[in-house]
């Protein structure tokens, strides 16, 4: 049997006997590993065999979908104090009440009147004048509350006038002013004062700061005050004693007027705030209907309506680079609402409650829905808002034969500075 090659340790050489090598001589690099230092001999080392890591425990379907919900949930309040208009819309809603809150504490014999209008209302209706001065758009909208406030008490008490004619009740308005001057011989008027601007204009304020309008709304509002105030006149007594006694008529009648108040109110506010969330598009005319062709080759064009009034001014963090306000094909867009937009965009589409982190123009739209709550978004309309906000989502599935060319550069030049 022939050997051709094999690799044994020789022993080491007696004395006398010479040396010789059974096998060819290696080159010199593959002998640099044998006189590697001890660090080298440390590394090649055989490590020792990790025990391998159980397979984690599969979630149930109900455990994936409350992670996801709790996800949206954290991701949205992160939105919500992120954005810069929290701060003039909840002080303003806070403040409106500041008038009818000190009425109501002063009736059920708290804090007399006279502490509540000097302490508590003139400092809300100051900072609220501030306030509108630093935020002119809100200012502007905290003014149309006012205005729709006013305008809604006057049909309110007309059918107070009514009631007052037929005997249900008395005028308890004039005793409001003397309360508040701490004077039994003030004017009749300084009651209504406090009424039409402090209550029914503080109250409406309040409402435009409220992201809902309508008139079913509105009745609810109205709805909501006047359980407040027989939840007033029957715990505590005392008030009726200053306002008016607590009967089955007299409650038929308030919860009346607030009706009109609400209905009221809302209409307004509804008619000069536009509801956010609804689309509004011409009607067709008749060449359209006769021709269908040429309406589905024809562009849509869209009127989105926002709650924000135009041209807000925002400074700080909120500012969006190139100007306040947006203007798409479907309409505009606040710089509150592109400020929300961008934020939730920043984030993972996990973080929204997607299975993945990959972006498509359907999340897309889901997520601006959710910010702006205007539905209906088109795709030229969507990646012209992400080229305004200058970014790069690298959506999946993107058609560039669905897209304008025209549209990213108008939304681009639209930027109001």
């Amino acid at each position: 049997m022939t050997v051709t090659r094999l690799e044994v340790r020789q022993p080491a050489p007696g004395p006398g006997r010479p040396q010789r090598s059974q096998q060819p001589k290696r080159p010199q690099q593959a002998q640099r590993p044998q006189q590697a230092g001890p660090r080298q001999r440390e590394r090649e080392a055989p490590v020792p065999p990790v025990p391998p890591v159980p397979p984690a425990k599969p979630l149930s379907r109900t455990a994936r979908r409350a992670a996801a919900e709790d996800a949206k949930l954290l991701a949205a309040i992160r939105m919500l104090l992120s954005n810069p208009s929290l701060f003039p819309r909840f002080l303003f809603l806070a403040f409106g009440f500041a008038a009818i809150t000190s009425l109501g504490v002063a009736l059920a014999g708290a804090v007399p009147l006279p502490y509540g209008f000097h302490y508590a209302v003139i400092p809300a209706y100051t900072a609220m004048l501030l306030i509108g001065l630093r935020y002119p758009a809100w200012g502007k909208r905290a003014l149309i509350g006012l205005v729709a406030g006013m305008i809604a008490t006057g049909v309110y008490d007309i059918l107070r006038l009514g009631l007052m004619l037929a005997g249900l009740w008395g005028d308890p308005i004039p005793s409001i002013g003397q309360l508040a001057l701490n004077d039994p011989n003030a004017e009749w008027y300084w009651g209504y004062v406090w009424r039409f601007v402090g209550n029914g204009g503080g109250m409406g304020l309040a409402f435009a700061m409220l992201p809902w309008r309508g008139v079913k709304l509105g009745i609810a509002y109205g709805s909501a005050v006047c359980t407040g105030l027989v939840v007033l006149l029957y715990f505590w007594p005392v008030a009726q004693q200053h306002f008016f006694a607590l009967t089955p008529a007299t409650a038929a009648g308030g919860m009346a007027g607030h009706w009109v108040y609400g209905a009221v109110l809302g209409w307004l506010t509804a008619r000069w705030l536009p509801p956010v969330g609804r689309r509004r598009r011409p009607a067709r005319d008749r060449r359209d209907r006769r021709d269908d062709a040429w309406a589905e080759a024809r562009p849509r064009e869209a009127t989105v309506l926002v709650a924000v009034p135009d041209e807000p001014v925002v400074t700080g963090h909120g500012a969006i680079a190139g100007g306040p306000d947006l203007v798409l094909p479907g309409g505009r867009l606040s710089s509150d609402e592109l400020y929300a937009v961008k934020c939730a965009l920043q984030q993972q589409p996990r973080a929204h409650g997607f299975a993945s982190d990959n972006w498509t123009l359907r999340r897309v739209a889901l997520v601006v829905e959710r910010a702006t709550g205007v539905r209906g978004w088109q795709p030229a309309e969507l990646l012209g808002l992400l080229e305004a906000l200058d970014l790069d989502l690298h959506l999946r599935g993107q058609h560039d034969q669905g897209r304008e060319p025209a549209a990213p550069h108008a939304a681009r030049t639209t930027l109001v500075s």
